[in-house]
């Protein structure tokens, strides 16, 4: 039997991704409901349920485009934000129905993955059984990207520091100054996710570089005090005590190239330190060479899937 997420019961949902998926990305209820029906791209007519004998089999989780929230290309793109199944028949009712809702609405893409508040920024290249039913279904693949991470226990940036350079945790009176330098530099979904996470968190959730009172380069910090844990803070069951994770991270445009962003990097990593992070993650990125100079290795691999409605 079918049904929506409408007083779904998101501990046994979780259980079934946690049977579906590899260890490394097990799941519980609260980042499952904050992730799909807690998002406001979150599609209630679009996601289901699959259920036998009271409990859940299968689902998807289906996301519309971003577009209301900030700038992007595509008003008519949809995100599988997520799926599970005890077996494939169950998978390929589900994904059946989801492709038939969404040509009758004239969607012009669905993409694994790479929504707001997202689980995954392509599919996890150690799920093989995820990755042949998408391919199955008509996806196809793009670029590669990956996770990223280290321990900082004992870490300590003796890297060069530009002279006026000022780094630290904002505060409230920052505010205004970071939300210019978002709106300058980064519009979109990093200035997007950066001023929610201020939102539920406040300010000091950001790492700054200032010069002369205004922010010129920022670092989202994350630790098992976040309310709102989104990115690689998703995988903190695998990451375990003391983890930690970094990202968005950038500067002005103007400072690119000249050591300000190895200098910010480096001092966040410091400041995490200080406050005890040990494993910490670094998501999505292609970035392997810039941050292998502070220490970090991949650890998670994920290939960019689409497919398109014709």
């Amino acid at each position: 039997m079918r049904q929506g997420f409408l007083g779904a019961d998101f501990e046994a949902l979780a259980t079934l991704w946690n049977r579906f998926h590899p260890e490394k990305y097990r799941m519980d209820a609260s980042l499952l409901i904050q992730n799909t029906v807690g998002s406001p791209t979150f599609d209630w007519g679009a996601s289901c349920i699959e259920m036998r004998d009271d409990e859940p089999i299968g689902f998807v989780a289906v996301k519309r485009s971003p577009a209301s929230l900030y700038r992007h290309p595509d008003k008519d793109q949809y995100h599988l934000t997520a799926l599970a199944y005890d077996d494939a028949e169950t998978g390929l009712e589900s994904m059946a129905y989801v492709k038939r809702i969404l040509r009758n609405r004239g969607a012009s893409r669905l993409v694994f993955g790479e929504d707001t508040r997202h689980f995954w920024p392509g599919c996890p290249a150690d799920c093989a059984k995820l990755g042949m039913f998408l391919m199955v279904q008509g996806f196809e693949e793009g670029g590669e990207v990956v996770d990223l991470e280290r321990d900082l226990t004992g870490y300590r940036y003796e890297g060069a520091v530009p002279e006026g350079d000022e780094f630290r945790r904002l505060e409230g009176r920052d505010l205004p100054a970071l939300r210019s330098f978002l709106s300058a530099e980064f519009p979109g979904r990093w200035q997007y996710d950066t001023l929610n996470k201020v939102e539920a968190e406040g300010p000091g959730t950001v790492f700054g570089l200032l010069q002369g009172g205004a922010v010129r380069g920022f670092a989202l910090l994350q630790d098992a005090s976040a309310k709102l844990p989104i990115g690689g803070a998703i995988w903190r069951a695998d990451l375990g005590e003391n983890w930690a994770a970094l990202g968005p991270i950038g500067v002005a445009k103007d400072l690119r190239g000249t050591g300000h962003g190895g200098a910010l990097l480096g001092r966040a990593l410091q400041q995490m330190a200080e406050e005890g992070a040990r494993r910490t993650i670094i998501d999505w990125t292609t970035l392997v060479d810039f941050y292998g100079k502070f220490g970090f290795i991949p650890t998670r691999r994920y290939q960019s899937l689409a497919m398109t409605f014709e």
